[in-house]
């Protein structure tokens, strides 16, 4: 989910106005929804990217192996991503 600030304040804004709408949450202020669901996505952005990051050096760090098995890059990031997100229970 890495969007883009502008992407991500528009969807925390279109979700906060169906939340509010359908009565799924109360409040006053569909803005004070918005602001936590901004937060929340933002720092779901922040330990995706923290993760993207893990990986891109756990990658480097054995890519003399990975091209010595033939392996495409992209496949092992996938692999490695994902196992790094259900070792630290990131949903991805």
């Amino acid at each position: 989910m890495a969007l883009s600030d502008v992407r991500l304040s528009a969807q925390a804004a279109f979700v906060a106005r169906r939340l509010v709408a359908e009565g799924l949450v109360k409040s006053t202020s569909t803005a004070a929804v918005r602001h936590a669901l901004e937060a929340a996505l933002a720092e779901d952005r922040a330990r995706e990217r923290a993760l993207d990051e893990e990986v891109k050096m756990l990658l480097e760090k054995n890519a003399a192996t990975i091209r010595g098995a033939n392996v495409d890059y992209a496949e092992m990031f996938r692999k490695a991503r994902k196992m790094l997100a259900e070792k630290k229970k990131i949903p991805l």
